[in-house]
């Protein structure tokens, strides 16, 4: 047996023996197993809606607010879509720190850290579009872009969008490298995560489709690791 998988098998029985009589620990800990495996498709799933949603993909400025304005109802899917997908995509590094016992602990904890920032922040930020929309269609696109340069002299907006950003960009893959070091995943599952990120950079439709695959092979793999080991 490697030390790897030793490490597993400890985590998983000290895990079971929390309940006594094990039937409610065990279902317990079994939902939070399918919800960690769940959350990366959902993440891919809910992106694949806010980018199929968007009604101003690749536009930006009054082209962008116009948009928004003059499709209320494309926006309203867009946001809640990507709103949900940042929310999912940030439950692995909080999740998989409690099954990272020994080797990329630190690595883990950083990422859990990383993921808490981002998670507090980013997924609220997609509310503004809805303010965006509704301030289109009381004064106009001109109106919102006048909002939008009034908000750039405000230091608090950076200092809460900036770490939420960093921890999106940064704590999914650095979970994904903890659960590789731990033994959780085999090597391609971060290599597959980060292919996620890139595939995202669009934000179109079929990129969000790729992101999707690419995190349903690092959700095959949490499946994969983190199921309770046989009796020894």
């Amino acid at each position: 047996m490697t030390s790897r998988a030793a490490d597993r098998q400890i985590d998983h029985r000290s895990a079971g023996t929390t309940d006594p009589a094990g039937t409610t620990g065990s279902a317990a800990l079994s939902a939070r197993r399918w919800f960690l495996v769940a959350s990366p498709v959902l993440a891919g799933l809910f992106a694949v809606l806010g980018a199929a949603s968007d009604p101003a993909v690749g536009k930006d400025g009054l082209v962008l607010w116009r948009a928004y304005a003059e499709n209320p109802d494309a926006l309203q899917f867009k946001a809640f879509g990507l709103h949900w997908a940042f929310a999912f995509w940030l439950v692995p590094p909080l999740l998989i720190a409690g099954l990272v016992r020994s080797r990329g602990v630190w690595i883990a904890n950083v990422a859990a850290f990383l993921g808490f920032v981002g998670i507090s922040t980013l997924p609220g930020l997609l509310f503004v579009d809805f303010y965006d929309s509704a301030i289109g269609q009381v004064s106009g696109a001109e109106t919102t872009a006048q909002v939008n340069q009034a908000m750039e002299g405000m230091w608090g907006v950076p200092a809460m969008a900036v770490p939420g950003l960093i921890g999106f960009v940064l704590a999914l893959p650095l979970a994904a490298v903890a659960a590789w070091r731990a033994g959780l995943v085999r090597w391609w599952a971060p290599i597959a995560v980060v292919a996620g990120y890139v595939a995202f950079s669009g934000v179109a439709t079929w990129n969000a489709v790729l992101t999707t695959v690419c995190f349903s092979v690092f959700a095959y793999e949490l499946a994969r690791g983190t199921r309770p080991e046989a009796p020894a």
